[in-house]
């Protein structure tokens, strides 16, 4: 499958793009709805993306932004995606929005999934904006390749809204292997995506990746799936 690539010399291009997609995406949901939901990714990526948007002239109070994924860490730690969106996006203007939570204090995430089902599910019907990131091994949200869960996630007939993943063994996932994750319908029924990458790297890991088994390389399951509605943005 061939999939559009909007290149930028630069990553600072490629960002200020990026904010002006994901809040155009949200004043449109909220002029036609009167509320917009906007799922994102963690990482090291977004944290700039978060800071142009933070202070971005929006009615941010009729905004509900919720986790693509999350690691089963607490809030304090480094790789809390959580932390992340509160630290970086959830300032300024932004503060007025709503965070749905990901994480809770259950000892596993497995034991949460129907309860954050029912907190995700209305938010993911579709959402409204999506963000998406791209690990080395060819991975989005918590789809590692050889995750246990990860084709029940990925399952077209699952109707479910979160999904328990385990990736131990796995090493994109690093030492955080256990992790909720949006399923594979949940985030392709999305009504626009984007997606951000930088680096040489990245740009050869998409280009195997559309020529992969999907469960070899989840990032393209989402490709796929999500088609027109997907923008993949590339930087050096």
């Amino acid at each position: 499958m061939k999939h559009e690539l909007t290149r930028f010399d630069t990553r600072d291009a490629a960002l200020d793009f990026a904010a002006r997609f994901v809040a155009g995406g949200l004043e449109r949901a909220i002029t036609d709805r009167g509320r917009a939901d906007f799922m994102t990714s963690g990482g090291s990526t977004p944290g700039p993306l978060f800071d142009r948007l933070s202070d971005w002239d929006l009615p941010w109070e009729c905004v509900s932004v919720g986790l693509v994924d999350e690691r089963w860490v607490p809030l304090n730690h480094d790789f809390s995606n959580e932390a992340l969106v509160r630290t970086r996006l959830l300032k300024g203007r932004a503060g007025a929005a709503g965070l749905i939570p990901m994480k809770t204090s259950a000892a596993e995430p497995g034991e949460v999934v129907a309860d954050r089902n029912a907190a995700y599910a209305p938010h993911c019907a579709p959402a409204d904006v999506l963000l998406l990131g791209m690990g080395g091994d060819g991975h989005t949200a918590s789809w590692f390749p050889g995750s246990k869960g990860l084709e029940a996630a990925l399952a077209p007939a699952n109707d479910e809204t979160i999904a328990a993943i385990d990736a131990t063994g796995c090493p994109g996932a690093g030492l955080n292997t256990q992790r909720l994750t949006l399923t594979g319908p949940a985030v392709t029924s999305a009504r626009m995506a984007l997606m951000l990458l930088f680096g040489d790297e990245k740009l050869d890991i998409l280009e195997r990746a559309l020529v992969s088994d999907p469960l070899d390389m989840p990032v393209r399951y989402a490709i796929d799936k999500l088609g027109p509605r997907l923008t993949i943005i590339w930087a050096p």
